[in-house]
This record gives C-alpha cells, sequence and structure tokens, in this order.
C-alpha cells in the first residue's frame, strides 16, 4: 500500500507527472519509510515553497550547497532567505504564478562562508495536492563545480596543445634570427670607440639574451619531456632549493615541517629542482622581506582521488604555503595558461612548466589562493616503484 505525492517536473523537453511515494505496512498502516527520507538521501538540493513564497523545505544537500542551515530558512520568505540569489527567487516566482519550468538552468549559488559562488544547475517545477490544487513550487538545485573542473582541465589541455604546438614553431624561427642580432651587436660594440653608443650595444645584447632565454622556456614548455627517472630524496631537493633562494630573508622566514618516513619519489631530479624553485621564487616574491613561508611533507595512502596523467596509489604530497598576497580568483583561473603574468618581467611560462612536469611524473599539483590571506600549493608525487612494493 503506498500513499503518493504528486508533482510535476521539466526533463528535456518532455513534461513529467512525478510521484513520491511512502511505503504502507498494510497490517499495522505505519510507514516503513517516508518521502523525508527520500529527500534527505538525494545528491540534490531541494528547495520548496508554499503559496505565499514561504521556504517549507529544505533538504540536507540544499544545506550543503548553500552552507545555510535549514533553521534559518524554514518557515522565512525566500525573498529574505535568499537575498543575494535574486535568480533563484525570481525562477521559483515564475514557476509558480506563470507555470514556467526551468530545466537544469545553469546559476551561481552564494554560499554563507565560502568566497566564490557555486555553480549549480536548477530545474523547478510546479508541486500540486493529490485532487490536482497547486500547493507550490520546488527547485533541485545541482553542484556543477565538479563538472566545470573537468570542462576547463579539458579546455586547458586542449589549448595547452595547440600553443605547445605554435610556441615551438615560433621559437625556432625566432631564435635564429635573433642570433644574428646579438652577434652584430657584439662586433659593432668591439668596433665603436664611443662609449655612449657602447650602451645602446649593451642595451641589444642584453635584451637579446632575455628573449633567448624566454625562448628556450617556450621550447621546454613545447617539446616532450625525456625524464630520468630515478629514486630522488625529496627532502634533499627542498633543502638544496631553499639554500638557494635564502639570500635576502631571514633564517626564521622559511619554516620546515618534514615527516622523515617518507620514502623516495620516483621522478627526474632537475626537472622537479626547477619546480620547486619556481614554487618557492613566486612564494617568496608573494611575502617580500615579511611572512613566512611552510614547506610541509607528508605521505597520501589509498590515493583514491586519481586524476588523468595521476598514478594513484602511494603518494607523497609537498605542501609550500605562505602568508603573502594571495592570488585575485579572476588570476588563479588563468594562472596555468602559457604568456599569463602579473609580473612586470614575467614570461608566463613558469606555472605552466610546472604543471606540465608535474603530471608527466603522474603527479598532481593544486593551487588554493586568496587575496589578502596567502597562497597554498599543493604537488602530490608517486613512491618509487620499490617501495610501493615493500
Amino acid at each position: 500500500m503506498f500513499q503518493a505525492l504528486y508533482f510535476y517536473c521539466h526533463s528535456g523537453r518532455r513534461l513529467l507527472l512525478c510521484l513520491i511515494f511512502r511505503q504502507i505496512n498494510p497490517i499495522t498502516k505505519k510507514t516503513m519509510f517516508s518521502y523525508e527520507d527520500i529527500l534527505e538521501n538525494l545528491a540534490e538540493g531541494v528547495i520548496a515553497i508554499d503559496l505565499e513564497m514561504k521556504v517549507k523545505v529544505f533538504n540536507q544537500s540544499a544545506e550543503k550547497i548553500t552552507e545555510t542551515s535549514r533553521s534559518v530558512v524554514i518557515g522565512k520568505p525566500l525573498k529574505e532567505a535568499f537575498r543575494r540569489d535574486s535568480r533563484l527567487v525570481e525562477m521559483l516566482e515564475k514557476t509558480l504564478s506563470e507555470g514556467r519550468l526551468f530545466a537544469e538552468y545553469e546559476e551561481k549559488l552564494h554560499r554563507r562562508f565560502s568566497g566564490a559562488p557555486l555553480p549549480v544547475g536548477i530545474t523547478t517545477s510546479q508541486i500540486f495536492d493529490i485532487n490536482g490544487n497547486l500547493n507550490g513550487a520546488v527547485a533541485l538545485i545541482k553542484d556543477l563545480s565538479g563538472i566545470k573542473s573537468l570542462e576547463a582541465g579539458s579546455l586547458r589541455k586542449e589549448r595547452l596543445a595547440y600553443i605547445g604546438t605554435f610556441a615551438a614553431n615560433l621559437a625556432h624561427e625566432i631564435k635564429n634570427p635573433l642570433s644574428g642580432i646579438r652577434g652584430a651587436a657584439q662586433l659593432l660594440s668591439k668596433r665603436v670607440k664611443d662609449e655612449k653608443l657602447n650602451e645602446y650595444t649593451n642595451v641589444i645584447m642584453k635584451e637579446a639574451d632575455r628573449l633567448n632565454l624566454i625562448l628556450n622556456d617556450m621550447l621546454d614548455f613545447a617539446r616532450p619531456a625525456k625524464l630520468n627517472k630515478k629514486d630522488v630524496n625529496i627532502h634533499m631537493v627542498l633543502d638544496s632549493v631553499l639554500l638557494l633562494l635564502q639570500e635576502g630573508l631571514a633564517p626564521a622566514t622559511f619554516i620546515k615541517s618534514y615527516d622523515p618516513s617518507i620514502p623516495p619519489v620516483s621522478g627526474d631530479e632537475g626537472q622537479l629542482t626547477q619546480v620547486f624553485l619556481n614554487l618557492v621564487k613566486n612564494a617568496k616574491e608573494a611575502i617580500q622581506t615579511t611572512g613566512n613561508i611552510r614547506i610541509t611533507t607528508r605521505m597520501i595512502t589509498d590515493f583514491h582521488l586519481v586524476e588523468e596523467g595521476s598514478s594513484g596509489g602511494k603518494m607523497a604530497a609537498i605542501e609550500i604555503k605562505d602568508n603573502g598576497c594571495g592570488i585575485k580568483p579572476e588570476n588563479l583561473e588563468k594562472i596555468f595558461t602559457p604568456f599569463f603574468t602579473t609580473k612586470p618581467k614575467g614570461s608566463g611560462l613558469g606555472m605552466a612548466i610546472s604543471l606540465k612536469i608535474i603530471k608527466e611524473h603522474g603527479g598532481l599539483l593544486k593551487i588554493d589562493s586568496e587575496p589578502g590571506h596567502g597562497t597554498t600549493v599543493v604537488i602530490s608525487l608517486p613512491i618509487a616503484e620499490r617501495e610501493k612494493n615493500q
């Protein structure tokens, strides 16, 4: 025996009559499971309003998505509960008053504590009782952040492949005439006796050398890596990087928190050194001469969240955290894009090359940052095979 509640929902181009059942034991007449149980276990957030536009249903997933307790919104007018989300209010209002249904409408929803709005898909429908009378409206809210992340990653991969090919061809075309320009300037500097004119030839050579460094970075980014993998002590790599970059910083600026039990990782020591030099240098520039940089290492076991290119299994995590100026959200989205930089003399290839190297090692690179609160970079690298098998 079942009891049912009815509401209309929109799926694609079809209008469907949906039922939420409550199973009734025919002997005891007691509910075996209720529609509340179903609502509370849905992965999607459910927000239902009555004819007065007051919130009547706010399930557990809705709490998680909005970071708001149901005790704050239940019984309150929708406009009051979602002041910053006028589009959600408008959609439910139109669904209730005009019967207009929205299907997987992409919107951004503000959260109570997190800074950036969350990308969501919103589907709305009207709610009817068993006699067909309109009782309210409901919104089904789906978290799209994971999907958007995958789409962005796929788009970035395609873009990097195109830019890599373009960069390699461009670098080869420029290097030959650039060498000629520098050689001519060098010859002129030897023959010209006027010191003022020599200043100009020195500028030409200096700028030619700078362009040559950028072109080499472009070629490093574009060409397939030739990894010389071996067992690498990641702590020795980090210590060598910190020693190189210690100049100009107080001894207490670098705070090391190493896990001594971490076994060797599998990688190319030279290329990994290049990555950590770039990341620690970025952190150093972010804090200027004040603040601190904390370098933490730890083991990650049973690594289940495996992305494309990662090897999974046992991995070592290296965290580089500073309390500097942080990165603006709009810049954080572009940080791995080649030639994007906020530095006056930067090439914009450092982070793109670092990501490429880590991916080729079967590792992961993640960045979290907030303006004024610093930046945290976490790199995960696979443990050497002989250690995995022990």
